[in-house]
Order: C-alpha cells, then structure tokens, then sequence
C-alpha cells in the first residue's frame, strides 16, 4: 500500500492533536512528493512562525564568574578560585532567557535540515536564515532523549507542532552505510510506528471530527473470581484502543496495522485470530459489568488500513457485533474522512435488529 505524503501529514497531525497549527501554516501540500521535503517546510514555516510570535523564555539558573555579586553568592567556590583576589565573585542566580531547551532543540535540528543534501536547495537555505534567528540560543546534540525533557504548557503549546516535526525528522535521518550519505527512512514499512499512528489518528479524529459519541480509551475488568488464594493482579491489563460512547450506544474499536490484513491457514484466507480472540475477551468481560447499561450489548469493530483488499463483514456474537473493516489511506482525504464518519454513524443510525438483517 503506498499513503501519498499528504495523507500521512494529516495522520500525523491528527495523531499529535496539532491540527489548527498545521492549519495555520497554510502549506500547499500537493506542492510535496516526499516525506523529508514536507516535513522539513513544515519545520521551518513553524519555526518562523515561533519567531513571529516571539521565543519563549524562562528562568533557568545559572553559575558563573561575575564582577560583583549578583544572586547568591558561592563563597567557598570563590574563594577556593581565589576570585576574589581579582575583582570577581562566583555567583548563582536565576535568568529570564531564550536558551531554554526547546528552542535549543529547533535551532539544532533546523542546522541538521540545512545540512542534509536529500533536501531540497531552496528550504536548506530557509532553514540556514531561520537557524541564526534563534538569537541568543545555544546549539545542541540533538538526540531523541531530549524530548521527553521538556515539558509545554498552555502559553507555549505553539511549540508542539514543530517539535513533533523536528522528533519525526531526527527519528528517521539515518546514514546509509553504503554510500556513507545521509537517507531518509520508509517509516512506513515500520508496522510498529504505523500501527501507534493508526491508533492515535482514529482515536484524536474522532474525538474532533464527531459529537454524537465521548471518545477515550477504557480500562476493562476481568470478570473472574480467583480460587486458592490465586492473585487477581497477576492478569494482564486490559484497556482498549478506541471506546466511543453516547448516550444509548457503546463501541469498541480496536485498530491494528499490519503489511497483509489477513493471514493464510492450509492454503485459506482467514482473519488474524488474535484480533478476533481479543476483540471477542474485551465484549464478553464488559458485558458482565453491570455498572454501565450500554455495557450488555456493546459492540466491537476490528479497523484495519487497506491492503490490498477491501474488507467490510459483520458477525454477530451472542448480544454483540463485531465488524471488521478496511480504510483505504490511499484515497482523497475528504474520502477518508467521509468513510471514517459513516463508519461509525452506522451504528447510531441502526438498531441491533436492523444489523443482525
């Protein structure tokens, strides 16, 4: 299956709930045929924009030699240095400052883009401009573990976008060992990273394209009774990929994403057992939790990216429906989204009787 780049920058946009700063960019998408070229534009138009606006600051503490005093004072340091001998203290003391770690991040990895020959003359030169307009920004190894250091909040979430973007870039600049140059990944055919995708596309996109369910994930109890002292906590958690939820109506969706939708048992076409026996243990354990009436007949869908293949069948299972389904990634976008909405509009439309005919 080949996902044309400006689907999979709506997957991801969805997937980091940055769809209103990707609006605000304005890009010309069709103007893009590969993922490093749209993603390095996206990185600087986002960076600039950051600039526009201004860069954050914040107080970070600082240690350094001072002539005076300013802060603390390091007594021992200074006098262990004999600074003051020479007019200067050693001082401690908080600095309102743009080298805070997330603008060091963007600066370092807009140098990184501007480096990398695979991109395109015109944005390594918008990204060198945009680069020295991190004034009084440090440079820094960029590594992914930086990421998870900082920390956003509701008046900087303006950064999110770009830092998803830049994370992306560096996650998937790697060097070609034969020919000693720098590629970009076929991030596709990692069916992990897709499948984390996946999810949080279907997940983030209903919760913002629909209003007729509450979107979350759900936590599901095992409905056993322990015998012999047997330890409860030793059963794996069960939680849910998707759980929608109106006011009359409970659906599970479980997505998965792999490089063929079906397996093959002695020469035949079949399912993935797996999905089906999962699906299956989620609607038979929430069904006995009588805390929830919409609980007894929930139902279940098993959503899969088309492969090669269109799949659309519907089983019933004692007081539940389980459906399994296809979504082609390689359409129009509006088509996605029109499917994606009538997919699950089917079940507020049907009643259980009309599914079972």
């Amino acid at each position: 299956m080949k996902i044309p780049i400006q689907n999979i920058y709506y997957l991801m946009t969805y997937a980091w709930d940055k769809l209103e700063e990707a609006e605000t960019l304005n890009l010309n998408l069709d103007s893009y045929q590969d993922a490093v070229n749209l993603f390095g534009r996206v990185l600087v138009s986002g960076c600039n924009h950051i600039i526009k606006r201004g860069l954050d600051r914040s107080y970070l503490s600082t240690e350094q030699d001072y002539s005076g005093v300013k802060g603390k004072l390091n007594v021992y340091e200074s006098f262990s240095r004999q600074l003051f001998n020479h007019g200067k203290t050693n001082c401690s003391f908080d600095e309102f400052t743009t080298n805070v770690l997330h603008n060091r991040v963007l600066k370092s990895t807009l140098r990184v883009l501007a480096n990398l020959s695979i991109v395109d003359r015109k944005i390594r030169d918008e990204a060198w401009q945009c680069f020295h307009r991190f004034r009084g920004v440090d440079e820094i190894e960029p590594n992914l573990r930086l990421f998870s250091l900082i920390h956003l909040h509701r008046n900087n979430s303006y950064y999110g976008l770009p830092l998803n973007v830049a994370k992306f870039l560096l996650e998937n600049i790697v060097l070609d060992e034969t020919e000693g140059q720098m590629k970009f990944k076929n991030f596709v055919r990692d069916e992990k990273a897709m499948a984390a995708l996946f999810e949080d596309f279907i997940r983030n996109f209903y919760a913002r394209e629909q209003n007729y369910y509450k979107v979350r994930r759900e936590d599901i109890k095992w409905q056993v009774e322990p015998l012999f002292g047997s330890d409860y906590s030793l059963l794996p958690k069960m939680q849910t990929d998707i759980t929608l939820e109106s006011a009359s109506h409970k659906l599970i969706i479980d997505t998965k994403y792999y490089s063929k939708t079906t397996g093959e048992y002695y020469g035949s076409e079949k399912l993935h057992s797996t999905n089906l026996y999962q699906l299956h243990a989620y609607l038979t354990n929430i069904e006995k939790d009588i805390s929830n009436a919409r609980n007894s007949d929930c139902d279940g869908m098993l959503l899969y990216p088309k492969i090669s293949k269109d799949y659309d069948e519907t089983y019933r299972v004692g007081n539940h429906t389980i459906r399994v389904k296809t979504i082609d990634l390689s359409k129009e976008w509006r088509e996605i989204e029109t499917e994606l909405l009538y997919s699950v509009n089917f079940y507020s439309k049907h009643s259980l009787s009309n599914l079972a005919t």
